[in-house]
């Protein structure tokens, strides 16, 4: 029982991981860079679905966690037109850019801090405190939101980039930018367009992750585990960084169970460093941008 209990638990937290790459991976395919602000726009729409539930008590979850994705998204969108896109366009090195990317993590890290406290805020809806039976084991009720949202994302990212003109426009972005802009694609868009999916997706993530445990300014440090999750799943795809997320999450979780809960985090990334020795360009093979 406790065996399909720690699995349960590690998949729906690996999805969450699996999210929050995701994120990586989309911007990483649009611009060739990595946004290491993720893990944090991921922490601010925790905090707006927080502030959503306290303001609204009525609103349904699913509905906050659309709302939150919408606020993340309009966030994700300024933060690269205000920040990102004038330093692109200077052709700042990538070392500048990354650094940049810290930059903005940290201030959403304080900003967050300074609007809702250093102490960490226990979600005030019922779904928190809910419990489901899942196999005839119990859950936390936020669970099968979890699995809902990954498979609705996983739907909706695969009709945007096979059906739709802007996912079409944003995969030859991706692919061959000059060529791109001449067809006339228009990149600066793309880019923007790029950062907010990513940040909608990591604000949806955000209110999912906080009834589990807790919206916190420094919950954003679960953007490495994503990162690491980005980079196992060969950084760029969106496949692989889902896999990936549960990759790492199970590592950490029958790590934990095998040596000692505090060695779960040093198991996952010692799984990570074991399965890029033998594919070093990640599980989908193609981490590198040409």
């Amino acid at each position: 029982m406790n065996l399909a209990i720690e699995l349960l638990s590690g998949l729906a937290v690996g999805c969450i991981y699996g999210l929050v790459a995701v994120g990586f991976s989309m911007v990483f395919r649009a611009t060739g860079l990595v946004n290491f602000a993720q893990g944090d726009i991921m922490m601010v729409g925790a905090f707006i679905g927080f502030s959503i539930i306290v303001a609204a008590p009525s609103v349904p979850f699913w509905a906050v966690i659309i709302l939150a994705a919408l606020a993340s998204a309009a966030l994700g969108f300024l933060i690269e037109r205000l920040a990102l896109w004038p330093a692109v366009r200077r052709n700042a090195d990538q070392t500048y850019l990354v650094m940049l990317t810290l930059g903005v993590g940290i201030v959403l890290s304080n900003g967050a801090r300074a609007l809702w406290g250093g102490n960490p805020l226990v979600y005030p809806t019922a779904i928190t405190h809910e419990v489901i039976m899942i196999a005839g084991y119990p859950m936390p009720g936020v669970y099968p939101y979890i699995a809902a949202t990954m498979l609705l994302l996983l739907v909706g990212l695969h009709l945007l980039f096979t059906r739709s003109w802007i996912g079409l426009a944003l995969r030859a972005a991706d692919d061959d930018p000059q060529t791109a802009s001449v067809m006339g694609i228009n990149l600066s868009f793309a880019s923007a367009l790029s950062f907010a999916i990513a940040s909608g997706i990591g604000g949806a993530a955000g209110v999912l992750y906080a009834p589990i445990t807790f919206a916190s300014f420094d919950m954003g440090l679960i953007g490495i585990k994503a990162f690491a999750a980005a980079v196992l799943g060969s950084l760029g795809s969106i496949p692989g960084a889902i896999l990936s997320g549960l990759i790492i999450e199970l590592g950490e979780t029958f790590g934990g169970q095998l040596l000692a809960p505090e060695y779960q985090d040093s198991m996952a990334f010692i799984l990570m460093i074991a399965i890029l020795l033998v594919r070093p360009t990640g599980l989908f093979g193609k981490g590198v941008r040409s």
